[in-house]
């Protein structure tokens, strides 16, 4: 969800976080070792002001996450710098 302050027009969102592995407390289990461009979503919303997001990036789940890896390869290198990052989760 997204909305926009009327007083302050801050700009929000709600949405879940993403951590990267290395990001992780060594106490937290892991499936297995991680995937390259490999996330974790945590299992609560937060409310974020908009601006404060580090992205934009896309989060996909494995089979979605294979397709768009194998279409980007068959791309090329000029093609896949100008599409945001994809992230599996």
């Amino acid at each position: 969800a997204m909305w926009e302050d009327n007083k302050t027009r801050s700009k929000w969102v709600i949405g879940s976080q993403c951590y990267f592995p290395d990001d992780l407390p060594e106490e937290v289990g892991r499936p297995c070792a991680p995937e390259s461009n490999e996330v974790y979503e945590s299992n609560h919303d937060i409310t974020v002001m908009a601006g404060l997001i580090q992205g934009p990036c896309e989060v996909l789940p494995s089979s979605k996450f294979n397709e768009e890896s194998q279409r980007r390869a068959h791309l090329g290198n000029s093609t896949s710098e100008r599409l945001r990052p994809v992230y599996l989760c």
